[in-house]
């Protein structure tokens, strides 16, 4: 049996870091997708292939290799949990995530016995705020569901994703594999999903700052040392999201435009925006009249800050060209990941 599992990018709208201290937060699903086909055979071979077609990587593990290899990560998470390592010790290589993902799947749902053959391509940037492991943990996930006929709503899947997730990020929201499974655009809080909204009228842009220097996992650790216990500014995140949100619901512009730039205040206050990202979006402000925000965890350091969203009635191809960011507009994924028999 063969399947294929397409999954797609997520965007923050507003609520990155916040959605960790009881804040609500705003996503949309996109159309750029990570693809993941499954290819399981009955066998007294027990294996698993794993072959990473963005990184040139094939991986072939015995099953007692690959389930040794996710004790091994699993007592690093621990570690990790008591302070004794740094998150991004966790998954030392990026077959790591999928190992992760099939060791709790396994947990779940006992596996069954053959060989397993798993290929991963994947239209989104890593590491830019778009849900890249999310979407590779959802799609593998999602994969040995169909080929186990298993009936798992999506609250649980939700569950088992957002506990793998957290061996890549130390601390997972939910928020990128809620969006990925629903689609569309969600209003999402920790505990629970409050709602699907409307698609946007406005126009919107997706621009690449490139790579942030520093991981999800660092920058999220920034945060939570220098601003947990900050009620302030996480009151302030929870208006201004609030605010985002209505002016959404009324697709009032004005509102949303100042609700984004009061967003973006707050980020560069927790200190995940560099400083050549500040001036690209000022620059942004008085060449085009527009609006942009960090859209996932930034960065601590360096130049980058991964995906920006940025509303402007015209595309600021100029601007981007002379910061060497691409852009590209935004299209809404208003399916979730979907899988198919091949």
């Amino acid at each position: 049996m063969q399947t294929l599992c397409s999954v797609p990018a997520k965007l923050i709208l507003s609520g990155e870091h916040a959605v960790l201290y009881d804040c609500p937060a705003l996503s949309m699903a996109v159309k750029l997708y990570t693809q993941i086909e499954c290819h399981f055979k009955p066998s007294a071979t027990h294996s698993v292939t794993i072959e990473l077609t963005d990184f040139k990587q094939k991986h072939c593990f015995p099953n007692r290799v690959w389930q040794n290899l996710a004790m091994g990560l699993e007592s690093r998470y621990q570690q990790f949990l008591n302070n004794n390592t740094a998150i991004q010790s966790v998954l030392n290589q990026p077959v790591d995530l999928i190992i992760a993902t099939l060791h709790h799947f396994d947990h779940f749902h006992t596996m069954k016995p053959g060989e397993w053959t798993f290929k991963i391509h994947s239209e989104v940037p890593i590491g830019r705020g778009l849900g890249s492991s999310a979407a590779v943990i959802v799609g593998v996930l999602s994969n040995l569901i169909h080929h186990h006929d298993l009936d798992i709503s999506k609250e649980t899947l939700l569950a088992l994703a957002r506990k793998i997730e957290s061996r890549q990020h130390g601390q997972s929201s939910g928020i990128d594999p809620a969006t990925i499974i629903y689609g569309g655009l969600l209003e999402f809080h920790a505990k629970h999903i409050t709602r699907q909204h409307k698609a946007h009228e406005f126009k919107g842009w997706l621009i690449d700052t490139g790579s942030p220097e520093s991981t999800t996992g660092q920058a999220v650790a920034h945060v939570k040392q220098h601003f947990a216990d900050d009620r302030d500014i996480w009151n302030a995140f929870k208006e201004t999201i609030q605010e985002i949100i209505q002016a959404w619901s009324l697709q009032n512009s004005q509102a949303l435009y100042k609700g984004i730039r009061q967003n973006q205040a707050l980020l560069e206050q927790i200190g995940v925006v560099p400083d050549e990202v500040k001036g690209f979006i000022k620059q942004l402000s008085i060449d085009y009249q527009a609006v942009a925000k960090v859209c996932g965890s930034g960065s601590t350091k360096g130049n980058h800050a991964g995906i920006l969203l940025c509303f402007s009635e015209k595309e600021p191809t100029a601007l981007c060209a002379k910061y060497g960011y691409s852009c590209q507009a935004i299209s809404v994924a208003y399916q979730g990941a979907l899988c198919q028999v091949l």
